[in-house]
């Protein structure tokens, strides 16, 4: 009962912060960035909201009751690409005129681009979305036993409200408590399992090598892809770009990333010794349900509570998160670009609170009936979809803009998807259409290259 009751206070007091969030939304800017005004802390706790989430905590746990250290390699890719998203991104603060990725693309190679490239990336930003919500009903349905339907009703719920009405205030106000929370269980499950349990030497001494502690076990190119498909997933990512782009300068927001990536791997790391461990006292329980039964099972009723609520925060909030990156650029780069050129701030805010609602309601549909997928699975796919049509393009645009021939950034965009799509219809492993994914956009940008550098020197 101290269980439930002090996970459920957790869940308000969050809720309530993630709704005070509108007290500083005075414009669409303050919804979308809070106004590009916040200092290390505000940047690392919204970074740190939405690249933590449930497939880094009980998905990764999932992975390691079915796999071992292998599943580390979402964790390394997490951390790789926080770094990259300061290096990157950072200097784009400095112009002070992009607000989505699909813009800076839109810069490059046009219009239609920056529409295509935007529906695209919301697509697979979606994806991701459907895996958080399922990590929460993970939790959710082995905690307080409820079924199905009203599980997915109460975490998509609680995603609506922790954005809808701060916007990226009440985003960057809920990162900071779970930030806080996050770290603080994990550490205390780290030790519990480390010096209480003796753990590790218990995991060494029960499971053989392989393919326990290989880090290649699923074989070498696939497992690359797995962290090559997630570092170029986020920096092909909306919402990761809001959250550098929410700095008062580059510096700040270069710095933040950095303290988000030495963050970010130790959870990882625990959370792949609990799924080991749990593989060995718990051999026949359902793999996702992994890490919230530890939590459960060896912590103190108040603090199993407070953690297992720290866990479903982690996913609501990076769920949270992608949800205001898809309304964003629906927002900026479709209803404003296309619909109502003359929109104002008011209109755009409400055009970006119903976006909210409706993601939150097809979710919910979707989530019902995919209840019992792989975690991992919806986490990997999606940044393969959020890479395919973005990072060849938005990297050329960024680095080599002078050098590229600006009129075929569309089929950039269009082909690394088309690739990906047929590759896993064609019934080759997922993850690797990454690979055909990003060769694919590279060799279309290449090609025009070649040809514009032909035509100019036979004028």
């Amino acid at each position: 009962m101290l269980l439930i009751i002090s996970a459920i206070v957790t869940l308000i007091i969050t809720a309530i912060a993630g709704y005070l969030g509108k007290i500083k939304v005075k414009n669409s800017k303050d919804f979308i960035a809070a106004g590009n005004k916040l200092g290390v802390v505000g940047v690392t706790s919204m970074l740190m909201g939405s690249i933590i989430g449930g497939a880094s905590t009980v998905g990764t746990a999932q992975m390691a009751y079915k796999r071992g250290f292998a599943a580390i390699w979402f964790i390394i890719g997490l951390s790789a690409a926080s770094i990259l998203l300061g290096l990157i991104y950072s200097k784009q603060l400095d112009k002070k005129n992009n607000e989505t990725i699909p813009q800076i693309i839109g810069n490059t190679y046009g219009k239609n681009t920056r529409t295509v490239s935007s529906i695209l990336l919301s697509l697979g930003m979606f994806i991701h979305i459907n895996g958080q919500i399922i990590a929460c009903m993970a939790l959710f349905s082995t905690v307080f036993g409820i079924d199905t339907i009203k599980t997915a009703f109460i975490v998509v719920t609680l995603l609506v409200i922790y954005v809808v009405f701060g916007g990226f205030w009440g985003g960057t106000m809920v990162g900071a408590v779970k930030t806080v929370l996050l770290y603080s269980t994990t550490i205390i499950c780290g030790a519990i399992l480390i010096f209480k349990f003796n753990g590790i030497n218990e995991i060494k001494t029960f499971f053989p090598h392989e393919p326990w502690f290989n880090l290649f076990s699923g074989g070498i190119f696939s497992d690359l892809g797995s962290a090559i498909s997630t570092i170029v997933g986020v920096l092909s990512t909306q919402t990761y770009f809001q959250s550098i782009m929410s700095g008062k300068n580059s510096t700040v927001s270069k710095l933040s990333s950095y303290l988000v990536a030495f963050l970010v791997f130790p959870i990882g790391i625990i959370c792949t010794l609990i799924g080991m461990y749990m593989k060995i006292h718990y051999p026949n329980i359902t793999p996702s349900e992994a890490f919230p039964l530890f939590l459960i099972n060896y912590l103190n009723p108040v603090l199993g509570g407070v953690s297992i609520s720290t866990v479903l925060i982690s996913s609501i909030a990076t769920g949270a998160g992608l949800t205001l990156g898809v309304s964003t650029m629906f927002t900026r780069d479709i209803y404003k670009e296309l619909i109502n050129k003359n929109a104002s701030d008011k209109k755009q805010i409400f055009v970006l609170q119903i976006v909210i609602i409706l993601i939150g309601l097809l979710t919910f549909l979707i989530v019902i009936h995919n209840d019992d997928s792989m975690i991992l699975d919806w986490g990997f796919i999606s940044m393969v979809f959020r890479a395919a049509p973005i990072f060849v393009p938005v990297t050329a645009a960024i680095f080599f803009e002078d050098k590229i021939n600006h009129k075929v950034g569309l089929y950039s965009v269009i082909v690394g998807p088309f690739a990906a799509t047929v590759w896993i219809l064609l019934g080759f492993e997922k993850l690797s259409s990454i690979y055909i994914a990003l060769a694919s956009s590279l060799i279309v940008l290449f090609l025009s290259l070649r040809k514009s550098k032909e035509n100019l020197l036979n004028s």
